[in-house]
């Protein structure tokens, strides 16, 4: 018997590969951390989103894990977890989850984003049944106002922080109670 009635061309080149496979070194495996973040950092972030898992729609632990995120620089996530938090709340404290959007949007330096959700923030901060105290709503008026001066102003934040700062800055009226003229002697 020959052994090319029983072996082909294609045969060898499959045992070649095979035992080239086989024989070859193992490569070395690498495992590198998702978050690039200081231990301490990592553990509150572990607890708050732990805690989001546990309370999905409670709004103000959502707000404290997109806070986190930030903090660890994971902005991308923090929008997602916040946005899936704003979906999911109640009608009554969505406000919270929808300006925890608005923040991590700033955190991204998407200012228009973050006035659209801002506003959306305000609206359901007056809805019926929502659970905003006064001191809130002016907080989210105001800070709704200031984004709204800035994306009006046409400046670019990323580009030049300073006057798209002044710009919707001057949307907001200082008022000093102490009756003096700030900048006077």
């Amino acid at each position: 018997m020959r052994i090319h009635r029983f072996l082909s061309l294609t045969d060898l080149v499959v045992f070649a590969v095979v035992a080239v496979a086989l024989f070859l070194p193992r490569r070395p495996l690498e495992v590198l951390d998702a978050y690039t973040i200081e231990p301490e950092v990592r553990a509150d972030l572990g607890a708050a989103e732990a805690r989001a898992v546990l309370h999905p729609d409670d709004p103000m632990v959502a707000a404290e894990a997109t806070r986190q995120l930030v903090r660890g620089g994971q902005l991308d996530w923090a929008v997602e977890r916040s946005r899936d938090a704003a979906a999911l709340a109640a009608p009554a404290h969505r406000w919270r989850a929808l300006l925890a959007v608005s923040e991590a949007y700033i955190d991204r330096v998407q200012v228009t984003q973050a006035h659209e959700w801002a506003q959306q923030a305000v609206a359901a901060c007056k809805a019926d049944g929502a659970v905003c105290p006064a001191w809130e709503l002016l907080k989210l008026e105001l800070y709704e106002r200031y984004l709204g001066a800035g994306v009006r102003s046409g400046i670019n934040p990323r580009n030049d922080p300073d006057g798209f700062e002044e710009a919707a800055g001057a949307a907001l009226h200082t008022v000093d109670i102490r009756g003096t003229i700030p900048g006077a002697p």
